[in-house]
């Protein structure tokens, strides 16, 4: 797994692209995001961070086909299948010390204020990403490219344009009146999803011709 972190964190730093996207897109979002509570354009920041250093290695990865390659390591399609799912969480980390530090940095030059370490949100942040991914991931061990890349686009606009009406709306959102999307239920409903998400991914990887 280190290994895999390795490669997928070297695809993101060494792309120039990349580098300046992640560099650029926490401000972007601060201009974008109009929100009556601090929290969300953290939420927002985490979540989309998140998300898109775990897609951009399966991005790299169809785009320059290393599946070939990848199917020769010496591990079995299972634990990359396994290896792929745990790394989320480790994107997660790596989202929450960088936004950290950015945010911080933009809060101590004056520039505005915006939350930059919030424990209650990211914990709540964790379901929203964990659901996304449940869907997103399936996609990209199953279908061809240009499936997959349809899936992660309608996933993606659809939870960032969410997101966005409850940042805007707040109670009054439409996502606010779904009532198993409460904090009572939405994190053991991830949970299990993710869970789901990881055998079905299994075993659609395991029986895709490569």
């Amino acid at each position: 797994m280190i290994g895999l972190l390795k490669r997928d964190l070297h695809l993101i730093i060494s792309d120039k692209k990349n580098r300046f996207f992640f560099l650029l897109y926490i401000p972007f979002l601060l201009l974008i995001v109009e929100s009556y509570d601090q929290k969300w354009p953290y939420f927002i920041i985490l979540y989309t961070y998140t998300y898109l250093i775990a897609i951009t290695p399966f991005s790299y990865d169809m785009t320059y086909k290393t599946s070939y390659m990848m199917s020769s390591l010496p591990i079995s399609r299972k634990e990359m299948v396994l290896y792929k799912y745990l790394l989320t969480f480790i994107y997660f980390v790596i989202t929450v010390v960088y936004a950290g530090v950015y945010l911080w940095i933009i809060n101590t030059l004056g520039i505005t204020t915006v939350d930059y370490f919030n424990l209650e949100v990211i914990k709540a942040v964790i379901p929203v990403i964990l659901i996304s991914i449940s869907f997103l991931y399936p996609a990209y061990f199953r279908f061809e490219p240009k499936i997959a890349q349809i899936v992660h686009m309608i996933i993606f606009i659809s939870s960032f344009v969410a997101m966005m009406n409850v940042a805007n709306l707040g109670e009054n959102s439409l996502v606010s009146h779904i009532k198993f999307l409460s904090d009572n239920y939405i994190l053991p409903i991830s949970i299990v999803l993710y869970i789901l998400s990881l055998l079905l991914s299994m075993k659609l990887y395991e029986t895709r011709d490569l």
